[in-house]
Parts: C-alpha cells; sequence; structure tokens
C-alpha cells in the first residue's frame, strides 16, 4: 500500500487530503479534518494517521528478508507451513468479549482508521500494555505472532514473588570491599534494587487483593541444618549467618509489603518433621525450618485473562497474528506494521500512531524490523537466560507447603513448589538464544533432580522415570541501546524510546510487576508521541473472571451443577466468576454423581467443556487447549498427548474443521507435545555428567543378578546400554573402560566405583563416552523400550519407569 499526503505548511495547518492506494487498486480517503501542526520538526505526533510526517510518502521500507527472524523460532515450523485453517464456523464468543474473527476484522481496519498505539507481543507485558492503553482512552491493538503466553509468560516458577533475593544480593553487594572506592555507586545501586522490590510488593499485594480468583498465597519452607553456611550465600561471609539472622529478614520482608502478606514464622525440628515429611533423615538434623509467603498463580492463565480484559475494555485484541514487517515513512519512521493472520494466511495493514514491541527474549528479532539501513551495524538489547522446570508427581512435597533451596550446588536458587496437584521444581539459569519450543536440555532435567534429591528421604527418593513433563522458557535480561550513556543503569525492566523510528520497546522484569511495566510504556509512549490520555487505571481494575468470583463459588457449582468438587475447584480458580459459564456448556456424565463434567483425562479436573469455552476465548490449535487453556501438557506430558483426539474431535465440532484442517491439527499437536520432556530420558543432545543415584541404583541392582552387589565386564556393558548410553563395541576399549570404572583393580566394581566413573569426568565416563560411545548400530529407541513386549528391552524400560 502507498500512502501520500497534501497540504501541509509546517508553521501553519494541516488540511489533509489524505488517499491511499489499496492492494485492490480502489482509492480510499481520510480524515479531511484540519490538524494543528506541531511546534517543531520531529517524529509524528499527529491524531490521525493522515499526517506522520511532514510532506512525506508513506511507504514501506525495504528489510532484509533474513532479519525477519533471526533468533525468533516461528511456532509454524512445528507443523504448520501454511495457514492454520479457521473451519467453517462461527463461534460464539464469551460474554461482553467479540469473537477473534470480530477482532481480526477490526484489526483491518486500521488500514484506513488508524489506531493509537499497536502493541506487538500478546505475553504478559504487551497484554497488559494493550488493557493499560485502551483503559487510558487510546484506541489500541495487540497483535500475538502464537497463542497468548505461548512463549515465556507461560513457562515460569509460577510465583509472583516479592524478591528476597534481590535484597540479598544487593546487601551482598553493599558489603563487598570494593564499595568503599566507590560508596556512592555503592549506596545508589543498593537504593536501586530496594526500590525494586518495594514495588514488587506492592504489585504483589495488587495481584491478591484485585484477583482472588487467578493468586494465593504460598507458603515456602527454608530449611536450616546449619547455624553457620559454608560455603557462603551470595558469595559474602556475612551470609554464612543467615540461619542465625533469617527470623530477623524475613520479619523486615514482611515489613516491606505493609504486612499485607501472612506473616513469616519459624518452625522447630519436630514440627518441621510433620509438616515436610519428605525431607531426608539421613542427612544433618533440621535446626529449624524458616517459613515465609509468596503469591502464586497460574500463569498461562493469567495471562490469557489480562489480554481478554483488554479485549473486554475495546482493544483490537488477536492471537495468531504475526507482524511480518514495519511500516516506514521517507524519513524512517515507524506508522504500522504488515500483519499475516496465521489462521487463514490473509495479510493487511495497521497503522499505528504509536508502535510498542513487547517480544521478551525474542523483542531484538523485532528490533531489526525498524532499520531502513539492514547494512547498518546493530546493537541487540536482550539476552536469553533459559530456565528448566521439572513436574514431578504431588507426594513429592506437601500439599500446602513449597521448599527453597538458597544456595544450590552452583549458587543459583530451586523452588520446589505445590503446584495445580503436582510438585512443580525449577528453575536453572543459563544464558542462550531464545527458543520457540519448550524443550528441556536433558542435563538440566538431570541437574534439577541432582538437587532435589538431598533433601528428600531414601523411602522416596526421586528418579528420572518420576518426572512428569518438563519445560524450558526464556527469560529477557535486557539493557537500553538508547539510553544516555551516562544516565543511571536500570535495575529492572527497561522502557526504551528509538528517537529514530518512534518505536518504543519494553524488555525485563518479573511476572509480578507486569501491571507497573504496563504503566511506565503508556507513560513513556504518550509523552513521546503527543498522545492524550487519561491517568493509570489499572492499580483497582480486577482482570476477567473477578466480578462475581466469591470464596464460596465453589461450593455454588457443585450445588448448582452437581460437579465434583476438585472440579468446582478448578473451574472457579480459573475462570472465577464466570465457571458457571463453563459449566453451561457441559455435557451430562450419565451418573448420579457428578451430573455434570466428563473428564479431559483421568486423575484430572480438566473436563470436555473446557474445550467449548476455549474455542470462544480464540483458542485455535489442539495445543493451545492442552498447554495454556488447561495445564496438561505442562504437568503430565503423556496425558496430554493421550487427549490429543479427543480434544481435536471437540474443537472440530465446534470450529467447523475439515479433514484436511483435523489432520494438521493433530499432526502438529502430536509435534508439539514430543518437545515437553517426560518420564523416558531425550539424550540425543545431552552431555550427562550427572545421572541420580536411584536410576543408577535400580539399573545396578537389575544387572547384578547374581546379588553379590558387585558388577564384572559383562554386567558394566549391560549396565550402560540400559542407560542408553551403550559402550563401543571391541574388548579393548571395554578393558580401558573397566580398568577405569575399577580403580582398586581388583576386578569387580562397587555401585560406588561404578556411580564415581558414571559421573565423573575422565576420558572414559560422562561426557567423553556420550560422544565416544553413542554409534548408531547401538542408540536405543527408549520410547520403544517402554513399549517393547518382552526381553532386556522392556525390562529396562519397567526399571526407567
Amino acid at each position: 500500500m502507498i500512502y501520500t499526503l497534501g497540504n501541509y505548511n509546517h508553521y501553519g495547518s494541516l488540511r489533509r487530503s489524505f488517499v491511499a492506494t489499496s492492494r485492490d487498486g480502489r482509492w480510499r480517503a481520510c480524515c479531511d479534518a484540519p490538524r494543528a501542526a506541531p511546534a517543531a520538526p520531529g517524529p509524528a505526533r499527529w491524531p490521525c494517521a493522515c499526517a506522520s510526517r511532514a510532506r512525506i510518502a508513506l511507504a514501506r521500507a525495504p528489510s532484509a528478508p533474513a532479519a525477519r527472524r533471526l533468533s525468533v523460532g516461528d511456532p509454524a515450523a512445528v507443523s504448520f507451513a501454511g495457514a492454520i485453517g479457521a473451519g467453517s464456523r462461527d463461534v460464539p464468543g464469551l460474554v461482553g468479549l467479540p469473537t477473534r474473527r470480530e477482532q481480526v476484522a477490526a484489526l483491518r481496519r486500521g488500514g484506513n482508521d488508524m489506531f493509537d498505539v499497536l502493541v506487538v507481543g500478546g505475553g504478559a507485558v504487551g497484554s497488559g500494555v494493550a488493557l493499560d492503553a485502551q483503559t487510558r482512552g487510546l484506541r489500541t491493538a495487540c497483535v500475538e505472532r502464537g497463542d497468548f503466553s505461548s512463549e515465556t509468560s507461560s513457562r515460569s516458577t509460577k510465583l509472583l514473588w516479592a524478591g528476597i533475593r534481590y535484597i540479598a544480593t544487593a546487601a551482598a553487594g553493599l558489603l563487598r570491599a570494593k564499595s568503599l572506592r566507590d560508596p556512592v555507586r555503592a549506596v545508589r545501586d543498593f537504593g536501586g534494587e530496594f526500590m525494586m522490590v518495594l514495588n514488587c510488593h506492592r504489585e504483589r499485594r495488587y495481584m491478591m487483593e484485585t484477583n482472588p480468583h487467578l493468586c494465593s498465597w504460598q507458603p515456602i519452607a527454608l530449611p536450616f541444618s546449619e547455624w553457620f553456611i559454608k560455603p557462603y550465600p551470595f558469595g559474602h561471609a556475612a551470609f554464612g549467618f543467615f540461619p542465625i539472622l533469617s527470623p530477623l529478614v524475613f520479619k523486615l520482608y514482611d515489613a516491606m509489603s505493609a504486612f499485607s502478606c501472612p506473616p513469616s514464622y519459624v518452625v522447630g525440628r519436630r514440627r518441621a518433621r510433620d509438616m515436610f515429611p519428605q525431607l531426608s533423615r539421613e542427612s544433618k538434623g533440621i535446626n529449624y525450618i524458616q517459613v515465609f509467603y509468596e503469591a502464586m498463580h497460574n500463569d498461562a492463565r493469567t495471562n490469557v485473562a489480562i489480554a481478554l480484559t483488554a479485549a473486554e475494555k475495546g482493544a483490537a485484541v488477536a492471537n495468531y497474528c504475526e507482524v511480518v514487517d514495519l511500516l516506514k515513512d521517507d524519513g524512517g519512521v515507524v506508522v504500522g506494521a504488515e500483519v499475516l493472520d496465521r489462521v487463514s494466511g490473509d495479510r493487511f495493514d495497521v497503522l499505528a500512531k504509536a508502535v510498542v514491541l513487547c517480544g521478551g527474549p525474542f523483542t531484538d528479532g523485532m528490533r531489526r524490523l525498524e532499520r531502513t539501513d539492514p547494512d547498518r551495524p546493530f546493537e541487540p538489547a536482550v539476552r536469553g537466560g533459559s530456565g528448566t522446570h521439572i513436574v514431578l508427581p504431588g507426594y513429592y512435597c506437601p500439599k500446602d507447603m513449597g521448599l527453597l533451596d538458597y544456595n544450590t550446588s552452583d549458587g543459583r536458587f530451586l523452588f520446589f513448589l505445590p503446584w495445580l496437584g503436582h510438585t512443580v521444581v525449577g528453575t536453572t539459569d543459563k544464558q542462550c538464544d531464545a527458543e520457540t519450543l519448550p524443550t528441556a536440555p536433558e542435563d538440566e532435567i538431570q541437574w534439577i533432580l541432582n538437587e532435589c534429591s538431598k533433601y528428600l528421604s531414601l523411602d522416596i527418593r526421586v528418579s528420572r522415570g518420576d518426572v512428569l513433563s518438563a519445560w524450558r522458557g526464556w527469560r529477557p535480561l535486557a539493557s537500553d541501546p538508547h539510553a544516555d550513556p551516562d544516565g543511571p543503569v536500570s535495575r529492572d525492566h527497561i522502557v526504551s524510546y528509538n528517537d529514530e523510528s518512534g518505536v518504543v520497546f519494553c524488555a525485563g522484569g518479573k511476572w509480578t510487576t507486569w501491571r507497573e511495566m504496563a504503566q511506565d510504556v503508556v507513560d513513556r509512549v504518550t509523552a513521546e508521541r503527543g498522545l492524550r490520555a487519561s491517568r493509570c487505571k489499572t492499580r483497582d481494575l480486577g482482570l476477567l473472571g473477578r466480578d462475581g468470583w466469591e470464596i464460596t463459588t465453589p461450593v455454588q457449582l457443585v450445588q448448582k451443577y452437581g460437579v465434583a468438587e476438585s472440579v468446582a475447584a478448578h473451574l472457579a480458580t480459573t475462570y472465577g466468576g464466570r465457571a458457571a459459564d463453563v459449566l453451561e456448556l457441559a455435557a451430562p456424565t450419565g451418573r448420579n454423581y457428578p451430573r455434570l463434567g466428563i473428564p479431559l483425562a483421568d486423575g484430572y479436573p480438566y473436563i470436555e467443556a473446557e474445550v467449548r469455552y476455549a474455542c470462544r476465548e480464540y483458542a485455535v490449535t489442539v495445543e493451545d487447549v492442552l498447554s495454556r487453556r488447561t495445564r496438561l501438557a505442562f504437568l503430565n506430558s503423556a496425558a496430554a498427548t493421550d487427549a490429543i483426539p479427543r480434544v481435536a474431535e471437540l474443537m472440530a465440532e465446534e470450529l467447523g474443521w475439515s479433514d484436511a484442517e483435523r489432520a494438521r491439527q493433530l499432526d502438529h499437536a502430536y509435534a508439539y507435545m514430543a518437545s515437553y520432556g517426560g518420564p523416558v530420558a531425550d539424550k540425543s543432545a545431552s552431555e550427562l555428567r550427572s545421572a541420580t543415584a536411584e536410576d543408577l541404583r535400580r539399573i545396578f541392582d537389575h544387572i547384578d543378578a547374581s546379588g553379590d552387589g558387585v558388577l564384572h565386564p559383562a554386567e558394566v556393558r549391560d549396565a550402560a546400554h540400559l542407560l542408553g548410553f551403550p559402550l563401543r563395541d571391541g574388548d579393548e576399549w571395554l578393558d580401558k573402560a573397566f580398568t577405569a570404572m575399577d580403580p582398586d583393580g581388583n576386578g569387580v566394581v562397587t555401585f560406588e566405583e561404578f556411580a564415581a566413573w558414571w559421573n565423573g569426568d575422565s576420558e572414559l565416563s560422562g561426557y567423553a563416552r556420550r560422544k565416544a560411545a553413542l554409534v548408531d548400530e547401538f542408540k536405543l529407541d527408549m520410547a520403544k523400550q517402554l513399549t517393547a513386549p518382552g526381553g532386556k528391552k522392556a525390562a529396562a524400560g519397567n526399571f526407567l519407569g
């Protein structure tokens, strides 16, 4: 589309005879009303698409095709090579909300009727910006290339935490000797971190008080078995006394939230065993447990609620709408975007006075589209930090108490939390390029298992086969490429404005501060782009489902609809006051109790009616339902895989999919579900320097057929084979490996010797063995191993499962 603009006098007024040539060759005219000109030359600050810059022809600037997706993975790469397919039926919308098809139509009208703000990215922050801007009176659009929260926002630790760690690291920095060389900067850095944590406390309070249908308080235990800790937590000797100072520290932490959270408290040794019976009794005795509180939520559900609340307030919000190019005037100022509707395959333009990029760890991929000169050096602003989580059965921790390891083997925090009837453990932290799929590296899964096994009793020692699901997300680590070099360094999120393109981007931050980040973005946009808006209104705004929710909502659902108590509790904490709308779509079970609510998967509270309801919430794919509208894929990847055919059947009925569309959906769903971790290890790309003692013990005992407690050379070969790392054939190499395993040279290998060899770093163990031994003829298909009808593979599968 080519845009022309006339009748402009910079010092007078603009009478806009703005016309546009559309792709079909028809001419459109828009906005003949006179407008006042800006006071001085600069980026466009006009209230309409027709006047974005002085005497300019708005035209799409060329961009290098390779720049479009440098580090941004594309969900379509899994299976959807073309349009996903919308089906033949117009599914009704939720009460008070437009349908997705109506939202896309509203976006299309943005080619003629300019939006005030276009937000690119539908994660927590992007959806929050759309909500904030729309409630301030700005006409807002928000597009997301996948589903809402399909990337980072759905893969968090599920906590809305205020950040005790940040206070500790800031204090450690303040106490270091180098702070004496520049005390002003040290105090400033500490103050910045302290204010950030205060803001987190405020935002956590907002979520708990304004959206109680989405959040709940989660007690978390810190077990202390020593009075002085080495190595020192946070790298400072003062924190060696943390067990002694902990009660005081957490009372101060409570005070930072104005005591709006339940009070922290201390639990003695005897009561600690009763509260957390899973704790190891074989390790050092526990002196006491410190308990504090953080908020917990279903992250994907919160994100969907934010996006749909923005839609409810009038924003044009659509998922599976991907920005493929940014529209620029001849001065390089961005005035909109070319958007691909990945459901229908149509492309259209959306014009906006301000464009905001909220791509999380993928933001730099979007920023590259701003450039008018692809050969100009590009300064990255966002690095990705990956974090892996695993899900274990619920019996690995109490249903109402989590655990925090604040001093892991590499200094990271590790949470051990009850979530939706299961135990979620994480996270790791590794800087690497962000990816779309949630595939968790086997090395990181193994590291988490090893760390959490330190706390668990031998009676319930965790093994690799206990992992029900595993996923990895990326948090954005941001810096501002447009900031003044002498200006203050952001300790939290950044909101950056590009003077050349007029684009604002936001990155960094935490789930807890999504609302604050959105407010900061809209404040910056209105200031830089000259948009008139009211003050922020989201601090007292409840999200979708708040209206009609009461603490007794689960009881009311049981009484009115005859659903199981677990289903009623789940619906109330997921949909809030709209839970009854879900049950209005429920089919009878054919039983006296429960009367309604056919289960989607055995042992889980999800019901088939939620699939139909999800179609009204803009769910487009089977994977949307299994990963985010329900959390089945995050809780149990095998159960989610089993549910795929039924979910596809229900969605086909709702949306009117053709047989071809349904087949594509099935292929996509199976491929995507395979990217989640499960009880069977995928060791194809791992370095695996360690394995859990429980996994090795099971294999060792199985191979030790004589029961004499030692292994012989042939048994060593079998043990390696069962673990998925067969030794290279050849007696000479086997002799070398056995010699490495048998350091005392007595001709047999004890379990301790085998475990040390497996987890060691010598040339014939661990990593080197993987590189040398994974020859094609010995690779095991672990999935087939678990389903083999008999023989050694079946036995191995039983052991590993």
